[in-house]
């Protein structure tokens, strides 16, 4: 039993040094912040995310294209593509480890792309629907991107972070391990 112990204390340490390090390397290259280290979505605000997508993929009368913009490693992307194979799949993210195991995760699916740049050079006007998980900098920037960039009838849900530039159809209350967070859906161009 205290070999176990040991064993499990010196895995969790490992691990614990390279989640550390990971942070490290995302603040140099994200050029002091200005791009967040990739955090997986979670608790309310995936199941919302994730209800509101199968809802919208579900209903469509020919295949759609989704991209999901800072998709880390594919908490909302894998399980859409996996069950939706006629629709097309894009994630965008700058980090090249996240892109590296979404790559992986991602292998047996041929309705899944990963792209490891700065979601910003995007080109948005192609896609049905548009998933992201943002922080407030990274928000009010794709904000006028998308403004300017998408079609009309183009979906997009926002987790945690309201897009400035448009006005949400609905907003869902997405409370998870007691945080305040929400979860902002856009659905026509009379939102923009």
């Amino acid at each position: 039993m205290d070999i176990f112990l040991l064993l499990f204390g010196c895995v969790l340490t490992v691990l614990c040094i390279a989640f550390e390090l990971y942070f490290i390397y995302a603040v140099i290259i994200s050029k002091n912040c200005k791009y967040p280290p990739a955090f997986p979505s979670f608790g309310n605000m995936k199941k919302i995310a994730l209800n509101e997508a199968e809802k919208f993929l579900s209903t469509a009368d020919k295949p759609l294209k989704v991209i999901d913009l800072g998709c880390g490693t594919g908490g909302l992307l894998l399980p859409l593509a996996k069950k939706f194979p006629e629709h097309q799949f894009v994630g965008y993210d700058w980090d090249f480890f996240v892109c590296q195991i979404l790559k992986w995760r991602a292998r047996k699916l041929t309705n899944l792309a990963v792209v490891c740049d700065n979601f910003l050079k995007a080109k948005l006007q192609d896609y049905d629907l548009l998933l992201c998980f943002l922080d407030t900098k990274a928000a009010n920037e794709l904000s006028l991107k998308v403004s300017q960039e998408i079609k009309p009838d183009t979906m997009i849900i926002s987790s945690a972070f309201e897009l400035k530039d448009l006005t949400p159809s609905e907003v869902f209350d997405a409370k998870s391990y007691g945080m305040p967070l929400k979860v902002y859906v856009y659905k026509n161009s009379n939102n923009l």
